[in-house]
């Protein structure tokens, strides 16, 4: 009695905790804030012996180790602007205990993102455009997109020329520039506003914005300052 010997058996694995809120981030979009991961392991019975968290990134070859801080905890915010987080990337944590159970967790994700500006080509820039007037259509997007889509309002649809598509696929690239000019068709109304949509493709993800500085205030015409002479 007095040198009694307790058997506990350990099969369970670690217990993995913070890596499931990827769940919520199947899309990542960096305007929308920081998105840090708090991930730990824990083993009641034996205890953790090895425990470690990697990044592999699908679209540029990135991949990056990262083990717990002295706490225990492994900490990474997944939208700091690091190849790593660029494009598509898996997350796998990997958590073993002293008797040699296992287990791995793991999540993929995509970093997306995407701007849009429009901009008078004549100074001043602001978008504050008069029919006949040209403007310009600025884009950026980030993360390895496919294909890049712009879409002007249904009143300019007499000519589908505005519209526009850029495709990457053959050139994959993490962020692509693009410029779009154009000019404003005498026929649309005026004294209103319009807004572009522009889409950016990546797989079967999307990402639309309507941006804020991409609306156009439509005033007057060119043809208001020309006079005409007749003999």
């Amino acid at each position: 009695e007095q040198n009694g010997l307790e058997i506990i058996g350990d099969g369970t694995a670690p217990v993995i905790s913070g890596l499931d809120i990827m769940e919520e981030y199947s899309l990542l979009d960096r305007r929308e804030g920081d998105v840090e991961l708090v991930v730990t392991a824990e083993d009641r019975l034996s205890g953790v012996k090895e425990f470690y968290l990697e990044i592999d990134n699908l679209d540029n070859g990135s991949y990056v180790k990262v083990y717990p801080d002295e706490s225990g905890a492994i900490r990474i915010n997944i939208t700091e602007d690091l190849p790593e987080f660029s494009g598509d990337f898996t997350l796998s944590v990997y958590a073993e205990d002293h008797v040699g159970n296992a287990v791995t967790e793991e999540y993929r994700t995509t970093e997306f993102d995407l701007w849009a500006d429009i901009e008078r080509v004549l100074a001043p820039h602001e978008p504050q455009l008069k029919k006949g007037e040209s403007g310009v259509l600025k884009i950026a997007s980030w993360g390895y997109a496919d294909r890049v889509e712009v879409y002007f309002p249904d009143e300019f649809a007499d000519d589908k020329s505005f519209d526009h598509v850029y495709t990457y696929e053959l050139n994959p690239s993490y962020r692509q520039d693009e410029e779009l000019e154009f000019v404003v068709p005498l026929y649309v109304p005026g004294e209103r506003d319009y807004t572009v949509t522009v889409r950016a493709y990546k797989g079967d993800r999307m990402l639309e914005v309507h941006p804020r500085f991409a609306v156009m205030s439509i005033t007057g015409s060119v043809l208001d300052d020309v006079r005409t002479r007749l003999r």
